[in-house]
């Protein structure tokens, strides 16, 4: 009998002992854990709405079971001046959103993990070691846009007929952008259409770059993600007046005026990154959490805007639209 009950005993505090050795990271009981947002992008973007409602869907209501403290940035030195100002914070955790906030944050080296929320190439940045094992204190969703920008001058070519000159509208802003303009550079040569690449910095110099794509003869325009945080209605209605046909990858540009978007559905993207705060906050290492890419894209076509610049959306595109804006 005594040495049924040693055993026992044993063996429950084995069990004890490996649950204490989980726990380990986790929030302490009752303690709201304390975030940051560094958000490349303007306070009225469609972020903090759809951030918040993925987050209240899991049980995070803020002010209540999290406390979230945004930052947002629409220039790279504003950026890290944000990073290092959250990384001094003694946060839980810090998501950063879009390429230039990631690097900031990195760059700033916060104690807290950071969670990305959607950036254009986690390992072509040099955020992470590798999608399967980020290692370091970084993981989450990495959307890789570049990757999405020969879908996207497939879908002109589609939209024009005849394209012969495409326009990248890149940023100087955003250290990704290289990687864009080889994708871009690459998908051009393999169908056959001339590229002009033009960088500029700040949405006040939208009128100067089309007039620039006007010089040029484009025929239609690939716009950087980048530019569509915040921006997208400005960009929009500028590329129209120019008559000039544009696609990004982010839905909002479309919705605001843009003429079509391709790339990945952003309210998964958010649900998503919220999964990797919940992990997170509840023990597990960033390192040890493989980054994920999109799985869900969405094309969307707006029909007001095509008939501003002159275009008939060919029916068969139309079909395969995902929304279509009237």
């Amino acid at each position: 009998m005594k040495r049924r009950l040693l055993v026992r005993s044993i063996v429950v505090s084995l069990v004890l002992g490996a649950g204490s050795v989980m726990r380990v990271g986790a929030q302490p009981a009752g303690k709201v854990p304390r975030i940051g947002v560094l958000r490349f992008g303007v306070p009225d973007d469609d972020a903090q709405p759809a951030f918040m409602a993925a987050l209240a869907a899991i049980g995070y209501h803020d002010g209540k079971t999290i406390q979230v403290d945004w930052r947002w940035a629409t220039r790279a030195d504003v950026a890290r001046r944000h990073a290092v100002e959250l990384a001094g914070l003694g946060l839980d955790l810090i998501v950063a959103s879009a390429t230039p906030a990631a690097l900031a944050l990195r760059d700033a080296k916060p104690a807290a993990p950071i969670i990305l929320a959607g950036v254009a190439d986690a390992v072509g940045t040099g955020l992470v070691a590798s999608l399967a094992r980020p290692g370091g204190n970084i993981t989450g969703i990495s959307n890789n846009l570049p990757a999405m920008v020969p879908k996207q001058i497939q879908l002109l070519s589609e939209i024009v007929p005849g394209l012969q000159r495409v326009a990248f509208l890149g940023s100087t802003e955003d250290k990704a952008t290289p990687i864009f303009v080889d994708q871009a550079t690459s998908a051009a040569a393999a169908l056959g259409v001339k590229l002009q690449v033009v960088l500029i910095g700040q949405a006040s110099e939208f009128e100067s770059a089309a007039a620039a794509m006007a010089r040029e003869r484009a025929q239609a325009v690939v716009v950087q993600p980048l530019f569509t945080l915040g921006s997208s209605a400005a960009l929009g209605d500028v590329l129209a007046r120019h008559k000039l046909p544009s696609i990004s990858a982010l839905r909002p540009y479309a919705l605001a005026g843009g003429l079509s978007s391709y790339g990945a559905n952003r309210t998964d993207q958010w649900r998503r990154a919220v999964s990797f705060i919940d992990r997170v906050l509840k023990g597990a290492k960033p390192a040890t959490l493989p980054v994920e890419e999109p799985t869900t894209y969405e094309l969307v076509l707006n029909l007001k805007t095509a008939k501003t610049i002159g275009l008939l959306v060919p029916p068969g595109l139309l079909q395969r639209a995902d929304e279509v804006i009237q």
